[in-house]
């Protein structure tokens, strides 16, 4: 797994920013973590962390894992045994449970209809984590390194139209749509949305009826 070091650097050697005088250089360190912060949310949306938990012996309640963040993490499924138990939309006014294959959320904690048998597992899913220090690694595949500089590439090109566009001569109308700066942002985020379709599509069985 790539660092966070790692992931700077190779957005610096993207962007031709990796001048030896850190004092030159076009974009700083905390800069370029927010690029990736905004990068590992997008691709987290197309491409969530998969995790599970596991439980054993069972209870009748379970803990939601420590990494889940509210509003950005689900849980997919959760099987008790070799049975999938099926979650309980709690509506006002109705009574829960208490018997029957069924889970639902209590404050943060999972709760059962009845005490599970069996071991439990939790598949969830959410938000890739930022790395913590400059040696923690990115939890997403290697093959997908480069959506992230892509991402990051683009917010710095971003960053550097607007810039030049306060700098740079303005015409009259008011509008700055001449700037090769921002025609890059552009690019990259085409470039960035196209990789991400392809990554879909090729990750999509399609089943054919044969004639």
């Amino acid at each position: 797994m790539t660092t966070l070091a790692e992931m700077r650097a190779k957005v610096r050697n993207f962007i031709r920013d990796t001048n030896l005088d850190e004092t030159r250089r076009k974009v700083t360190d905390e800069e370029l973590d927010d690029y990736l912060g905004y990068a590992l949310s997008d691709y987290s949306l197309h491409f969530p962390r998969q995790s599970l938990l596991e439980v054993d012996p069972p209870t009748a309640t379970v803990s939601a894992p420590s990494d889940m963040v509210p509003g950005e993490n689900s849980v997919d499924l959760v099987q008790v045994g070799v049975d999938i138990w099926t979650p309980w939309k709690v509506q006002e006014g109705e009574s829960l449970p208490t018997s029957g294959k069924y889970w639902y959320w209590r404050g943060g904690d999972i709760a059962f209809a009845s005490t599970p048998a069996s071991a439990i597992s939790v598949w969830y899913r959410g938000t890739h984590p930022f790395p913590a220090g400059v040696d923690d690694a990115f939890t997403i595949p290697t093959a997908d390194e480069e959506l992230l500089v892509l991402y990051a590439a683009a917010k710095f090109h971003q960053k550097m139209g607007t810039v030049a566009a306060k700098l740079d001569r303005f015409k009259e109308r008011g509008e700055r749509d001449d700037s090769p700066l921002v025609l890059m942002h552009d690019l990259l985020m085409r470039e960035y949305n196209a990789k991400i379709a392809d990554r879909l599509h090729r990750g999509t069985v399609r089943v054919r009826r044969i004639p």
